[in-house]
């Protein structure tokens, strides 16, 4: 063989093999952790890793609060979006047909609360998952594979309940130790366009419970953890017609991505 040949066949063999940074970089993702860590930033996994793996590399502060933490996923943000969307065009439609209608407390705070919503920031955050490291570890059912571009954020503990929606004025109320949910109502009233027999509560790792709270329903206690969620929906009667049955159950969902304390997420 010629050394023009040789030479030839040795170029074809170095544009047909990938280089050693490909070669690095295969089988590997991208991972940020966040908040209230030792080892903040983005980091390269195996393809194949799972949320403890990176929980524990985050190397998790001992004043974390596991509670609110959050796993930021980029593959959710679309779905967010769209739930966001379609709760914004509903509150347009509620406020219009209020005001077709002359009910001037439904028109101004269903404004309102859409100024509030769309306002709030598609996070792409998986809810009711185990963020603990030391239970991850022990627990693989709870361990899921984590995926190129997904975050995990660990926020410090929260001194407040936020409580939103058919309210006077969204307010942030300091977190009274087993105090019913309900109660907290007596100082961030509700407004004339709520509901008046149920409230949503969003506890802070996402999970979603209705509890009922006129006399004649009335649920047993509900204690808050820091950090939680109180959605007050709007009356299902009186949005009919504008908003579908799931309105308000869609809000409390969209309300259960956001994050613990927009502050500390970069």
């Amino acid at each position: 063989m010629s050394r023009a040949a040789r030479f030839l066949g040795l170029l074809l063999c170095a544009h047909a093999l990938p280089s050693m940074a490909q070669v690095s970089n295969a089988g590997t993702i991208q991972v940020s952790s966040d908040g209230a860590v030792g080892q903040p930033g983005k980091a390269a996994y195996a393809s194949d890793a799972r949320l403890s793996n990176v929980a524990v590399a985050a190397r998790v502060d001992p004043d974390a609060y596991i509670l609110g933490a959050a796993w930021l996923q980029p593959a959710l943000q679309r779905d967010q979006l769209r739930l966001r969307a379609g709760i914004v065009y509903e509150l347009g439609a509620i406020r219009r047909q209020a005001l077709a209608q002359g009910d001037m407390p439904l028109g101004e705070t269903s404004a309102a609360f859409q100024a509030w919503i769309s306002a709030r920031p598609i996070t792409g955050r998986r809810t009711s998952v185990t963020l603990d490291p030391s239970r991850l570890e022990v627990t693989p059912a709870e361990d899921w594979p984590v995926h190129d571009g997904d975050t995990l954020f660990y926020p410090r503990r929260p001194m407040d309940i936020r409580v939103v929606g058919a309210v006077e004025k969204a307010c942030h109320l300091p977190h009274v130790s087993l105090q019913d949910a309900r109660h907290y109502l007596a100082t961030c009233p509700a407004s004339a366009a709520a509901d008046p027999d149920l409230i949503y509560v969003v506890q802070p790792d996402g999970a979603v419970f209705t509890q009922n709270i006129a006399l004649w329903n009335r649920d047993l206690p509900r204690p808050l953890a820091p950090g939680a969620w109180i959605y007050v929906p709007f009356d299902r009667h009186a949005i009919t017609g504008a908003a579908d049955e799931t309105f308000n159950h869609d809000v409390a969902d969209f309300i259960a991505t956001q994050l613990l304390s927009d502050e500390g997420w970069r």
